[in-house]
């Protein structure tokens, strides 16, 4: 199994803020190049069990393979930025595998950095977001936000390359199903 680092690593050119979005956000405090690391998630490696067994904060939880999650426990009291990063459906970060954000573009300073959650969130039973209204503001909008985000075509085109590694592989094991023919 993977070594993961025992808390989220951000880069100490982001800082926290009030958001537009949704309550406090994450922002840069100096540009960042396309490509540039933004964070890498950590924690406690615990399987969903234990992820649900209230000990752990939730919204430090993250998933990184099957039955295998990064969490923080709740005696922890210092603050993790990434807990504060919010969703926009055109976010300017994307994922280089299981917990590495980067930069999906040049970020100014003053931006608030934003991950589109149907990047990596699968299963409304675990900790991701479940259905709710989206706040981002941005002109591709989908208005409303779901655990399938990731199946829409133009979710699917704009991040190709930089899903969740367990969402990758339902978006191939999809793209592998035979289409039917209409003849038959």
């Amino acid at each position: 199994m993977k070594t993961y680092l025992s808390r989220t690593w951000v880069s100490p050119k982001l800082i926290p803020g009030e958001s537009k979005i949704h309550y406090d956000g994450v922002f840069a405090a100096a540009p960042f190049k396309k490509g540039e690391r933004l964070m890498e998630f950590g924690g406690a490696l615990v399987a969903r069990a234990e992820a649900n067994d209230g000990t752990y904060r939730p919204r430090s939880i993250w998933v990184v393979g099957d039955d295998a999650y990064l969490a923080l426990p709740e005696s922890d009291m210092a603050p993790s930025l990434d807990e504060n990063l919010n969703h926009s459906c055109d976010a300017n970060s994307w994922l280089a595998d299981e917990v590495l954000l980067v930069a999906k573009r040049d970020i100014a300073v003053g931006e608030e950095i934003t991950l589109d959650q149907g990047t990596w969130n699968f299963d409304e039973t675990e900790y991701t977001v479940d259905a709710e209204d989206c706040t981002c503001g941005s002109p591709d909008c989908r208005v409303r936000l779901t655990e399938n985000d990731w199946k829409l075509a133009e979710v699917q085109k704009r991040y190709r390359g930089h899903f969740h590694p367990l969402v990758q592989a339902m978006i191939d094991a999809l793209k592998a199903v035979p289409k039917r023919s209409k003849a038959a």
